[in-house]
């Protein structure tokens, strides 16, 4: 995943127009500047175009995107605006405020100091009317399209199980699923290509989530069916061939902290994604693994419990921010949790009525 932006960032344009002649990066004090977006947030839900002294939302939106990403091409990309007119509405945000936000430093941009204590209450503002939004017909019906990416396994076991119940119970609502792996969730979410994303991420390995886990399965060892060693003798031999993800670092991670406490070099033989292919590899005597429980089996794979001592795999559902309060996707994401461990999850599931 890209990570987000620093204060000075690559751009490909440094406009003149950004600067803000006749006015010093000193902010007018926080609250005040807070205040004035507020009340243009509240004409914004109401539908109220911005008028000459009044901000655009948009351009918030773009400051955002521009500390985030990095350059104006890649906030341009996000936004959907052209370079140029990223270019613009930045220079309209300053001069709505009468305070330099950005400047250039060579041929790239900066934040000024402004610029950085305002950011955060960009974030906030948006954030909040993304709430807000969301609070504004709790009760209505669940309709519209709502963008969801995860990680294979949870797609098959919860989320398609989930979207089949929802779909007979609310027949505008249509769900768009794309199978990535954590990483390209998080990018989708910044880029606010997906309205919710399902991660995982292993309690040995942790990826700093701020979200609270709705499912976790322990981590087992898969071996072939005719190898008939323990999992510690299986660990502990150094000949072990193990097969980790090729599409992230978890799993090599998670191998070294298991075969650590035997003080063996792990030999990672294999990068594979496909659950099924590491299955193939493993029956064909070809390396072994350590998966969740919940994954795929076949009759000729063992799958060795390991009593914690990898860990388990736990599932996230992630939203930008405010949006966890939207209704049709507050109403996915209860739909997917109570898919994942409830015995009767139709019972846990919004009423039709809503």
């Amino acid at each position: 995943m890209r990570a987000p932006g620093t204060d000075a960032q690559r751009c490909t344009v440094s406009p003149p127009c950004l600067a803000v002649p006749g006015h010093t990066d000193i902010p007018p004090r926080p609250n005040v500047l807070v205040h004035r977006v507020f009340l243009d947030a509240t004409s914004a839900i109401h539908g109220h175009p911005p008028y000459p002294g009044r901000t655009d939302l948009r351009w918030l939106r773009v400051l955002v995107e521009l500390a985030d990403h990095g350059t104006l091409r890649a906030a341009a990309d996000v936004t959907g605006y052209s370079t140029s007119a990223v270019s613009q509405q930045l220079a309209a945000l300053q001069r709505s405020f009468g305070v330099v936000l950005v400047e250039p430093v060579g041929r790239t941009l900066a934040l000024t100091p402004a610029g950085r204590a305002f950011l955060p209450h960009a974030r906030t503002i948006l954030a909040t009317l993304d709430t807000a939004r969301g609070d504004l017909a709790p009760q209505g019906p669940l309709t519209g399209r709502v963008r969801l990416a995860g990680y294979a396994t949870s797609l098959a076991r919860h989320v398609i199980p989930a979207v089949t119940v929802l779909r007979e119970q609310h027949p505008g609502l249509s769900i768009a699923m794309e199978e990535r792996e954590p990483a390209e969730v998080r990018e989708l979410l910044y880029r606010d290509e997906i309205d919710i994303g399902v991660v995982y991420d292993l309690s040995l390995v942790p990826r700093g989530l701020t979200a609270t886990a709705y499912h976790q399965v322990p981590m087992e060892l898969a071996v072939a069916a005719a190898d008939d060693r323990t999992p510690e003798e299986i660990i502990a031999d150094p000949a072990t061939n193990w097969i980790a993800n090729s599409r992230a670092g978890d799993d090599d991670r998670l191998i070294h902290h298991v075969t650590a406490r035997y003080d063996i070099s792990p030999r990672i033989a294999h990068h594979v994604d496909s659950l099924d292919l590491v299955l193939h590899l493993i029956a064909a005597g070809l390396g072994t693994a350590l998966v969740a429980a919940d994954g795929p089996r076949r009759p000729d794979v063992r799958h060795l419990p390991l009593h914690g001592l990898a860990g388990t795999r736990r599932s996230y559902a992630l939203t930008r921010p405010g949006r966890e309060k939207w209704h049709a996707t507050a109403a996915v994401i209860s739909a997917v949790a109570a898919f994942s461990g409830c015995e009767d999850p139709r019972a846990k599931l919004p009423p039709s009525g809503m």
